[in-house]
């Protein structure tokens, strides 16, 4: 590995200073299109949007196209989507299939790779079994989501993934299913927009209702006043060597915890309800029945918070919902916001997830592809069938206010950073080194720099 100096000046990281070339540079695009995105774990889809044997999907970053397949009722393969005989694309977008065909020879390959049919295969020189197959990807599945990878020498998903496996594990991602699914195009960089995903710094500025939360259920999303931040929410940040994870808290001197964080029934039931009705992920109708019943009922001495799951856990069994059973030490070990480095967050709460994935779009750095969904348990067979909805302009689509107020900032963002005044980011050394660190990840890749 090479020292800091094997970067490039113009794109070299300060101790908490991220450069704006590697935001709109042309060029940096293309060295991540090189460099890591071949290397590094990408999560392609959920198991669920591959349900029967002979559905497949495209997965495509940069020039680079990725079919996913379910092969068997367990298994799950990934293929470079090219044929072996002229290098024609095999398949578009997603569907069901028995068979591979090429549309330019009519070569044929079975779900498993291997080439059935060569018309006139007497006439070519002949090639050992082992090379009439297409060209596999590594492909390895966690949390019910499925992983790809084009480096054959990648270490296996799970040791990229530490300590994810271990500490979301107790939440049974891999139970969950759909709610919704949404993609739309961001006039963003897609680091622009994962990075606003992976601090809570931005919180009373961009979402300034989650602090006037009140008891009636009203809210206020007028800018903040200087005063209000001191009853802003604090969310410092946490780095490992492939992931980082940012926590909801409040300063000790703050003179009000926010919106339910001191166990207040009254404000857990208005945040449950906002949730609910605007950001439509986070929490369910079996928190909402939690939080009300809450309201009316003497906790004693037990936390509050033990309660409300009690609580929770009741209805959503209630509803033929089946929760994992987690532990108060489970919860503060894995609830919070993580980024799966590169491409993908999840918000992580007991029996939900919001999440989001930005991957690069074209070769253009002020432009990415976002998706954005929700995970719930769901009784037996009561999962509803999720359709993929893409909206190309994102204000054209219904994202509620919350993601709404994310959105507006991204393409301001990434036009401020043109700015011939504007030199890179400055980070707040306590809740947004999340962003510095998908940087010093990325370098590894990059650059053979190891921090």
């Amino acid at each position: 590995m090479s020292d800091s100096n094997g970067v490039p000046e113009q794109w070299r990281l300060g101790d908490a200073f991220v450069p704006k070339g590697r935001y709109v540079d042309r060029e940096f695009l293309q060295l991540e299109y090189d460099r890591l995105f071949p290397k590094v774990w990408q999560m392609a889809c959920r198991e669920e949007e591959i349900p029967d044997v002979g559905s497949y999907l495209e997965y495509k970053i940069g020039d680079q196209s990725i079919i996913v397949v379910r092969s068997g009722a367990d298994r799950i393969q990934a293929f470079h989507n090219s044929c072996i005989h002229r290098g024609s694309r095999l398949i578009q977008h997603a569907g069901c299939a028995t068979e591979f065909r090429c549309p330019f020879h009519g070569w044929r390959y079975s779900l498993d790779g291997k080439c059935t049919f060569i018309h006139f295969e007497e006439e070519f020189d002949h090639r050992p079994d082992e090379f009439k197959r297409l060209r596999d990807a590594r492909c390895e599945r966690w949390g019910g989501w499925v992983f790809v990878n084009m480096d054959r020498d990648a270490e296996p998903l799970l040791d990229w993934l530490d300590p994810l496996p271990k500490v979301l594990g107790p939440f049974e991602p891999e139970r969950m299913r759909y709610a919704w699914h949404k993609r739309t195009i961001l006039p963003a960089n897609w680091k622009t927009a994962i990075d606003a995903f992976i601090e809570g710094y931005h919180t009373p500025a961009t979402h300034p209702q989650y602090i006037r939360l009140s008891v009636n259920g009203t809210r206020d999303a007028s800018p903040c006043s200087v005063d209000e931040y001191a009853f802003a929410p604090y969310n410092p940040t946490f780095t490992f060597r492939n992931c980082s994870r940012f926590v909801f808290g409040v300063r000790e001197d703050a003179p009000v915890a926010g919106a339910a964080a001191r166990g207040n029934p009254a404000q857990i039931r208005a945040l449950i309800a906002y949730q609910l009705d605007q950001l439509r992920a986070l929490n369910n109708e079996h928190d909402l029945r939690a939080a009300e019943e809450l309201l009316r009922i003497d906790a004693g001495d037990t936390p509050i918070y033990q309660v409300f799951g009690e609580l929770r856990r009741k209805f959503a069994e209630e509803a033929g919902v089946a929760p994992p059973d987690l532990t108060l030490q489970q919860i503060a070990a894995g609830q919070g916001d993580w980024h799966f480095h590169p491409t993908m967050v999840n918000l992580v709460e007991p029996g939900s997830i919001l999440g989001y994935r930005s991957l690069p779009n074209g070769d253009d750095p002020d432009s990415c592809i976002f998706d954005v969904w929700s995970l719930y348990f769901w009784p037996e067979g009561g999962a509803p069938k999720v359709e993929l909805e893409f909206v190309e302009r994102w204000k054209d689509g219904d994202w509620g206010e919350v993601l709404t107020q994310d959105f507006r900032n991204m393409g301001a963002v990434q036009q401020g950073m043109h700015s011939l005044g504007f030199e890179g980011h400055w980070l707040n050394r306590k809740q947004e080194m999340s962003i510095h660190n998908a940087h010093r990840i990325a370098d590894r890749f990059l650059f053979g720099v190891d921090a």
